[in-house]
């Protein structure tokens, strides 16, 4: 069978999946949307930095809704437009695609509300598709690994899962200042990260999905932000980060149930090795699960030879890629993680 998928959003990883589905020969990349309107009418293999496949990248959603193909990669930050993203994703299920997203705010659409719920779920009945949500964390190392785990436990008592990366080498300026609200002073509103409210949306629908699963009663989610300044200027990828400005945060998500925390998902990142020495350090997840028994593991990520960032968008966009068949053959309607069977990335050794 060959898959015919749509790309939508030709950001980093994006691009990421554009290279990963061109090079399998039972995918068949059909269409390919970009918000760029610099973009529109280049070949999304060029976009990705490939030979040409012969497919234009489009800005007119018409154009890639009457488009024919068996599932669309989502691949937008959501967060930047939740109602459009919603918009966008209800018509392409109501026109026959299936959607796989890696949006941190869909993997758990109940979250969005009742209304979105529904919504989407009709969409999928008019159109015959499915809708799957996932990604890396959110979307794998806080929602698979930690609930596969938990079948080896006779209690938790509390379960963490962390994400630890460096930025420094990350380039967008946009992305590291404006978002996240590196180089700014610790209480500067500026930037998007300072409304903790919005941080909590990175995780906030993980931590329901998490503790619905696990049968866990839900008090309140707190969100937080701790930030960290350096004592010089830093010299990264994005720009230059004053002294005296934020250079390391660490922010997530706290699950209160019966009045104490009972699942906490968080973020460490820091622009430079010698701060916040108190923080975990390297490239991947920890996942501890305190109980009876007590269980921690590390999942590292990266090469010296690579952004440990540019793997995690590496991962992400994988765990998409190979999402689109099982995704294809569900039955329509709203498929979670904890929904999608048991897959291996069957062809990654043949790869070059």
């Amino acid at each position: 069978m060959t898959y015919k998928v749509i790309n939508w959003a030709t950001g980093h990883t994006g691009k990421m999946v554009v290279r990963a589905t061109a090079e399998r020969p039972d995918y068949e990349i059909v269409g390919a949307f970009t918000y760029n309107p610099d973009k529109a009418g280049c070949d999304v293999g060029e976009i990705a930095g490939i030979e040409p496949i012969g497919v234009a990248a489009t800005n007119d959603r018409q154009a890639i809704l009457d488009k024919a193909a068996d599932c669309v990669l989502f691949l937008a930050g959501a967060e930047n437009d939740v109602p459009g993203s919603i918009a966008d994703i209800c018509a392409l299920l109501a026109s026959g695609k299936s959607v796989i997203t890696t949006a941190a705010n869909f993997i758990y659409p109940k979250s969005l509300g009742a209304d979105v719920e529904t919504a989407i779920a009709q969409a999928c009945m008019a159109g015959g598709s499915t809708f799957h949500g996932l990604g890396i964390m959110p979307g794998f190392l806080a929602e698979s690994v930690p609930l596969y785990l938990a079948r080896l436990s006779r209690r938790i008592d509390r379960l963490v899962a962390s994400e630890t990366l460096a930025y420094d080498k990350y380039p967008s300026a946009y992305q590291m200042f404006d978002l996240m609200g590196f180089g700014y002073a610790p209480d500067d509103p500026t930037p998007a990260f300072a409304n903790v409210e919005l941080v909590g949306e990175t995780w906030r629908h993980s931590g329901m999905l998490m503790a619905e699963v696990l049968g866990l009663p839900i008090d309140r989610i707190e969100n937080f932000r701790h930030v960290v300044v350096t004592d010089q200027d830093l010299h990264v990828a994005a720009g230059t980060i004053k002294a005296g400005t934020v250079g390391a945060m660490n922010f997530g998500v706290r699950v209160i149930s019966e009045g104490r925390e009972r699942i906490r998902l968080q973020h460490f990142t820091r622009m430079a090795p010698d701060l916040a020495p108190e923080w975990p350090q390297g490239h991947g997840w920890i996942i501890d699960l305190e109980g009876e028994p007590t269980i921690s593991t590390r999942i590292e990520i990266g090469s010296h030879s690579i952004m440990p960032t540019d793997d995690a968008c590496m991962a992400t966009a994988m765990h998409a890629v190979h999402a689109v068949p099982y995704v294809i053959a569900a039955k329509p309607g709203i498929m979670l993680l904890t929904d999608a069977p048991p897959i291996a990335g069957t062809d990654a050794f043949r790869m070059g």
